[in-house]
């Protein structure tokens, strides 16, 4: 990705931190008390959520 295509990544993805956040604070202080299947599931949701877009931009980029 270029600097542009960073920033506009950055800004499609803004709504996600306070969620990235959350998943993170809640994976850390679960861990002890849950399976880590279940502490890091809500990493994984937005881990996939960043993947769909930055394969939605780079998909859009390849076709101009």
């Amino acid at each position: 990705m270029n600097g542009q295509q960073q920033k506009e990544f950055l800004q499609a993805t803004a709504w996600l931190r306070p969620w990235t956040r959350w998943a993170t604070r809640f994976s850390i202080l679960t861990s002890a008390a849950l399976p880590s299947w279940i502490s890091n599931l809500p990493l994984k949701v937005v881990k996939r959520i960043l993947r769909h877009y930055q394969l939605r931009m780079t998909a859009s980029c390849k076709s101009h």
